[in-house]
């Protein structure tokens, strides 16, 4: 793509017609993004440490301190799956981005812990079955299409035992709804997330009312080149009542909201709210 295409984009683009969500499982995009989930300087890709740690001592207690069985989807690079594994869990970790899986096995190997990373996308992979617990956390629920979120979570349902816990964490109506009506943007970098090299990020926002969608446009223009490479991300707004909806459909009962990982008003966030549902 040149700046003249861009100059001659589609003005509003259709939800995912440009693309489901940004490249993930792009390997060079992928290690960038691990230097994001470790970071403690902020909480953009992962949680801090400190944070993480209190989600998941809340986790243990649901499970009521007994070592259970645990699927973590899109696990990122292992920083929920790795402390409950400590804590005597038995865990399955799935997610499709290369450098983070890679980092999470690093991780187990070296403090003699077993986890099984898989790397593949959600949508696709085989999860086993006879779990106590599915998580399903930090808003990856929103970014699917309608069908792929219901087929998701109809295999998160499928591989619980009866009784067992399904936590996710998706992001807020109001939070999808203000990032669709945004202002567009632009910034300048040395090297960054999408592109190592010097470049600059234009990113513009689009929501659509009728399927309460919002659509991010981000165009990583390279400084020397001028080569221009598109990428996009559509996230599904949804209301409480949505969410109960869509659950309740594929099976899930004893729906119940918290205010986050840690239970209540403590380490809230928000953008997200967390929804806990049985089988």
């Amino acid at each position: 793509m040149n700046v003249m295409q861009l100059i001659k984009r589609v003005e509003t683009p259709e939800p995912w017609s440009e693309g489901e969500k940004i490249p993930w499982n792009d390997p060079g995009f992928s290690e960038r993004m691990l230097e994001h989930h470790l970071t403690q300087e902020h909480d953009l890709a992962s949680r801090k440490f400190e944070i993480i740690d209190r989600h998941v001592d809340w986790i243990h207690n649901k499970l009521e301190g007994k070592p259970s069985r645990i699927l973590d989807l899109a696990c990122g690079p292992g920083l929920y799956s790795s402390r409950l594994t400590r804590l005597g869990h038995s865990c399955r970790g799935i997610d499709f981005g290369p450098a983070s899986i890679r980092y999470a096995r690093e991780q187990a190997l070296k403090e003699g812990l077993e986890v099984d990373y898989v790397l593949e996308d959600i949508r696709t992979a085989d999860y086993e079955d006879e779990y106590d617990l599915v998580l399903f956390i930090y808003g990856e629920f929103n970014v699917f299409k309608p069908a792929d979120i219901r087929r998701v979570l109809r295999k998160a349902y499928d591989s619980l035992r009866e009784g067992g816990v399904f936590i996710a964490e998706p992001n807020r109506y109001e939070t999808v709804k203000r990032e669709g009506t945004a202002p567009a943007v632009w910034y300048s970098s040395q090297g960054g997330l999408f592109s190592p090299k010097p470049h600059l990020c234009l990113m513009e926002n689009f929501w659509d009312q009728e399927r309460d969608v919002a659509t991010t446009r981000y165009f990583i223009v390279d400084a020397e080149t001028s080569n221009v490479t598109l990428h996009a991300s559509s996230m599904v707004a949804y209301t409480r009542e949505n969410l109960e909806q869509i659950l309740r459909g594929v099976g899930f009962k004893d729906i119940v909201f918290h205010e986050s990982l840690s239970g209540g008003e403590k380490d809230l966030d928000e953008n997200l709210e967390v929804i806990e549902a049985r089988k």
